[in-house]
């Protein structure tokens, strides 16, 4: 299951809600009655918890006499999926809805995995580098010095200097683990409930700037491409895809383009003149709109977009990766050879 939501139950993760959304597609294009398609998917489940929820859906579903009410009663599915339903019904495209609701959500998944591996592995590999660091002056340091006293001689110059800080780790360990929890703490806050910061900070670096426009983009495109194939008319689709922007630059940008469309404006022209859709993309979109196809172009450009920001991290830590290694070998040979030389010199004094 996923993140527990504000009602205390635990909501569905991105890649749970593409694989019920594909199942129900799959059973309404069979011709199966709904109802008894929910009874399928739970006798087919062989998790007590989830076979609970599906055959309260059915229940729920059958009294109140349509989906969209007892995905809400459930409480764990996104809203934004439940508004889609309920318009697939009222349309009679439920099982279009469905179908595009599950690349939607697996596209989503992809993109929240593509960035927690930008984040995680960068953060990983610096926790070795100083893990392997403080050990090294903790633990290493002394047995040095140790020699070093045995022959009668003193650390000097650099290797004092580093003496010195593995005995302050040492007999700071408290305060350090304290620091550390904190700043644990904060990482947790931020990728949590700090987003608003950390988007903030973010946008003072160019290349998190980029893949966070990319990120916005693809999502933004794969809603767009949903709410259209529905058979809404762009001004209502914009409204719903504006409800699900995480990032607030990105909503401010739709926002003025919801304004310039109130104006007349076309859709596609406003969203070239906010930057939204630059490029090859304004065009694509400018033609999809001329031609009646923008929810297919609106597809192809999640799509491309999607592949640009899986290649933007894949570059970034082809770049971070090399640049971590070659840090942790020169702190690991300065510490070692501030040592070693001083050493050589005594031993070959003797």
């Amino acid at each position: 299951m996923g993140k527990r939501m504000g009602n205390g139950k635990q909501a569905l993760s991105c890649g749970e809600t593409a694989g019920f959304c594909e199942q129900l597609a799959m059973i309404l294009k069979a011709g199966i009655y709904l109802g008894e398609g929910l009874e399928m998917m739970s006798q087919d489940n062989s998790r007590p918890e989830e076979q609970k929820v599906l055959r309260k859906l059915r229940v729920d579903m059958e009294s109140a006499g349509a989906l969209a009410p007892a995905l809400e009663e459930a409480g764990i599915f996104p809203d934004y999926m439940v508004r889609m339903v309920r318009l697939g019904e009222e349309t009679g495209r439920l099982d279009e809805v469905m179908e595009t609701l599950a690349g939607h959500y697996l596209r989503e998944q992809e993109i929240r995995e593509s960035v927690r591996t930008a984040v995680t592995y960068p953060a990983m590999m610096l926790g070795m580098v100083i893990v392997i660091v403080a050990v090294l002056l903790t633990q290493v340091m002394p047995v040095f010095q140790q020699v070093f006293a045995q022959l009668g001689a003193e650390f000097t110059g650099l290797s004092r200097v580093l003496m010195d800080i593995g005995q302050g780790l040492r007999s700071g360990g408290a305060v350090i683990g304290v620091v550390l929890l904190v700043l644990a703490a904060a990482g947790i806050w931020l990728a949590t409930r700090g987003r608003a910061t950390l988007l903030k900070l973010s946008r003072k670096i160019p290349s998190l700037r980029k893949l966070g426009d990319d990120v916005a983009l693809c999502r933004f495109a794969g809603g767009m491409a949903l709410v259209l194939r529905s058979g809404l008319n762009p001004e209502y689709a914009l409204e719903l895809v504006y409800q699900l922007s995480e990032d607030p630059y990105f909503s401010q940008r739709l926002d003025r383009v919801r304004k310039q469309m109130e104006q007349g404006c076309d859709m596609t022209e406003a969203l070239t003149r906010e930057g939204i859709l630059t490029g090859v993309y304004g065009r694509m979109a400018a033609i999809g709109r001329k031609t009646g196809t923008l929810d297919e172009t609106m597809i192809r450009i999640a799509e491309s977009t999607q592949d640009e920001v899986d290649r933007n991290i894949a570059r970034s830590l082809s770049r971070i990766e090399p640049a971590l290694v070659v840090i942790l070998s020169l702190l690991v040979g300065g510490i070692l050879m501030s040592v070693m030389f001083p050493l050589l010199g005594i031993l070959s004094g003797m």
